[in-house]
């Protein structure tokens, strides 16, 4: 979604020209994941073509504490982790709860990539929630509207098939 494209912002401004990774949730479920992550990575990196080579595509990195151990295994000392405002909490929780025990880091910060107002127009207001209504309600328009525009048309009717596809599975 366009809120996506706002927390990769975010995430290049605080790597602060360092490393950047992505990793994408390896979820997949019909109601709130209807893409496989092979999918979702695919259209991932067509609709943030300035962050493909940024996406990491390992099926081996299911959860935060994957992720973390294997990035303190490559030998890194700190990390940032880029967040939704709704999830900072969470994460700062869990990601400094397990230091010293899973992963060595000396330095973990949890930054929030913005708050969400569900009732706001534009970024702010968009949700992944909204483009799944959008598909059920066979609302293009809305749908379009949530997706940054640089996937093409023809790609987001694709992205647009692809969840209504994964939806049906529920």
């Amino acid at each position: 979604t366009v809120g996506h494209e706002k927390l990769l912002q975010a995430a290049k401004q605080a790597s602060a020209g360092a490393d950047l990774k992505v990793y994408p949730s390896r979820t997949h479920e019909p109601k709130k994941n209807p893409l496989s992550p092979g999918s979702k990575i695919e259209f991932m990196k067509k609709m943030f073509p300035d962050y493909e080579d940024n996406i990491v595509d390992n099926p081996k990195m299911k959860s935060i504490f994957d992720v973390l151990k294997s990035v303190s295994n490559a030998g890194y000392g700190n990390i940032n982790i880029v967040v939704g405002a709704d999830r900072q909490a969470e994460f700062e929780n869990l990601a400094n709860k397990y230091n010293g025990e899973l992963y060595d880091f000396k330095q973990i910060r949890v930054i929030s990539a913005g708050v969400r107002d569900a009732d706001a127009e534009g970024v702010e207001g968009m949700s992944a929630s909204k483009l799944r209504k959008a598909v059920q309600d066979d609302d293009f328009d809305t749908f379009r509207r949530g997706i940054p525009k640089k996937l093409t048309n023809a790609d987001t009717q694709a992205l647009f098939d692809a969840v209504r596809t994964g939806m049906s599975k529920a």
